[in-house]
């Protein structure tokens, strides 16, 4: 899945076109969002939030009068926080049935696809399935979506990394035999593991982890709050900003 760099009107300048004059926001409704490092959906850049799911979720706040800080922490940390208090808000964060009842969930923000890789060298590994893959050792980052999958079908040769990154150099030493990582980040991990792209081969794509993230919120959040941040990412969806901004990062589909 490839992505493109910004490449129309600035955020900023699109909401106001769009938007027009908003009201200040309402500070009235504090509110606190966590999230994580997870390039292209949501990264720091010189100290601002930046990434695909970064803007819708601005774009989503000012749509609805908010202010919010975006805090960033690793993964466990970050998913820990968000269950912690009411009027707290994570992404991005895949929905799957083990998460269900743990949230709030406001909507989609972002596409995502997850793959199996293996080194292009190892000839070896001969993958059809993932009950194929069950025999081999995978590489996965520490309580994400993706290790809370693969336990849950049964794999029991799971090898447990800090980061994407620290994974991918886990299957270059030969560590493991494969690792699963979303599609979308995939270059981004390999730089900074310093491994060559052309020397990572997808060899499955995992279906079930495969759809799109979500902003979700804590269950007991104020429930005029969650219905206001729904109505305004429905609205973005309705008027075309998350079109364009999904364009800039993907490619028209």
């Amino acid at each position: 899945m490839g992505f493109w760099p910004l490449k129309t009107l600035p955020l900023a300048l699109t909401l106001t076109i769009i938007f027009g004059a908003q009201t200040h926001a309402d500070d009235s409704n504090k509110i606190r969002i966590f999230t994580e490092e997870f390039w292209p959906y949501n990264f720091e850049d010189m100290g601002e939030a930046r990434g695909i799911s970064t803007e819708v979720v601005n774009a989503m706040l000012e749509h609805a009068g908010l202010e919010a800080q975006i805090e960033f922490y690793p993964w466990p940390r970050t998913y820990q926080y968000a269950q912690q208090k009411p009027d707290t808000l994570i992404y991005s964060i895949a929905r799957i049935p083990e998460r269900e009842a743990l949230f709030s969930w406001i909507g989609t923000i972002a596409p995502y696809q997850t793959s199996l890789y293996k080194l292009r060298s190892r000839t070896d590994l001969d993958i059809e399935s993932l009950a194929d893959a069950r025999k081999y050792r995978v590489g996965v980052s520490q309580q994400d979506v993706i290790y809370t999958y693969f336990k849950g079908k049964g794999f029991e040769n799971l090898e447990v990394a800090r980061a994407d990154k620290i994974a991918l150099n886990m299957l270059a030493f030969g560590r493991t035999d494969l690792v699963a990582l979303d599609e979308a980040g995939l270059v981004s991990y390999a730089q900074a593991a310093q491994i060559e792209i052309e020397d990572i081969e997808r060899v499955l794509r995992v279906d079930d982890l495969s759809g799109e993230l979500y902003i979700a919120a804590h269950p007991d959040s104020d429930v005029k709050l969650v219905q206001k941040l729904k109505a305004s990412l429905d609205a973005l969806k309705q008027n075309g900003v998350y079109d364009a901004i999904r364009s800039r990062w993907f490619g028209e589909e």
